[in-house]
């Protein structure tokens, strides 16, 4: 089992592990040949999340230094700390060099392998010191090989067909909404219509604010065009799911990686998020998506 190559951007891949870091703090890191997958679930009391992501091998290593090899198609599981990996990559930020490994350390036997060795993620930082010479730090990342059945069995959420699809405003943004409606109530009720109008609201005893942004852009999908024909929707009708304001905001941490942020609605049952990295026509090659799923909560605060 080999995996080594160069970062060609650092910071991306900084940005993605600390998307996911509020979330969870263990990953499932899915390397393949071609594109890199990140799964992370939330525990159910906290919110439920999961979060399902696939980036484009090219968007974060060297292709020409990119070494896969195992027994298992060659593909490789491994389950990390997200705030370990995320220490890690941030040393890694303005460095002139960077080249991640599967390693193993901490044995008997010479360069810490042999008995007692236990897998790492090992990153290589190289820089330029003040005084022009080249410097290199390494960090050691634990991380736990998984069979390929367990990954197996990792099963994306079964979820109805979305009633409403909408392009987001700016993800930082709605952040900023968020925060000041997680003041109001611990709940936030997503709303979208064919229009292009999306809500946000918070309701408690004391009061209701309520947010809306108009003329987003509509995203039009096959299986909504042959609804369309089968019967004509409202366009000013709202499909609403109501979401543990926290666990929104969880999901908002991406802001600092999106390019583009559709939403689609199931009422009443999830918000599904799906989050691009560059541009997403050219997902399979150059960039990547993450998709978060978001579960309904009930008005009282129970799933």
């Amino acid at each position: 089992m080999r995996f080594r190559a160069d970062m060609s951007s650092p910071s991306t891949f900084t940005a993605l592990i600390s998307s996911l870091t509020p979330l969870a703090k263990v990953a499932t890191l899915k390397l393949k040949s071609d594109t890199v997958h990140l799964i992370c679930f939330e525990s159910v009391g906290n919110g439920g999340i999961q979060v399902w992501s696939q980036i484009a091998v090219a968007s974060i290593f060297v292709l020409e230094t990119f070494r896969l090899e195992s027994n298992s198609n060659n593909e490789i599981y491994l389950e990390v700390s997200t705030e370990a990996l995320q220490r890690a990559l941030r040393s890694a930020q303005g460095a002139t060099e960077v080249t991640i490994k599967l390693a193993k350390k901490g044995g008997l036997g010479p360069n810490g392998t042999g008995k007692g060795a236990r897998p790492v993620l090992s990153l290589s930082v190289g820089n330029i010191s003040k005084g022009g010479r080249s410097v290199s730090i390494t960090h050691d990342v634990s991380v736990v090989v998984k069979k390929q059945s367990e990954v197996d069995a990792m099963k994306e959420p079964l979820c109805p067909a979305p009633d409403v699809n909408i392009l987001l405003p700016p993800l930082q943004n709605l952040k900023t909404v968020c925060e000041r409606l997680k003041t109001i109530a611990p709940t936030i009720t997503i709303s979208a219509n064919f229009r292009g109008e999306f809500r946000l609201k918070a309701s408690s005893d004391e009061a209701k604010v309520e947010t809306e942004w108009r003329e987003l852009k509509h995203p039009h999908t096959f299986e909504e065009q042959e609804a369309d024909e089968d019967e004509p929707r409202d366009p000013l009708e709202f499909h609403s799911v109501t979401v543990d304001a926290r666990g929104l905001l969880k999901f908002l941490a991406s802001y600092s990686i999106a390019t583009t942020t559709i939403a689609c609605i199931c009422a009443n049952h999830c918000a599904i998020f799906y989050v691009y990295i560059g541009d997403p026509k050219d997902v399979g090659n150059n960039g990547g998506v993450l998709t978060f799923f978001v579960p309904a909560v009930n008005e009282d605060g129970d799933d």
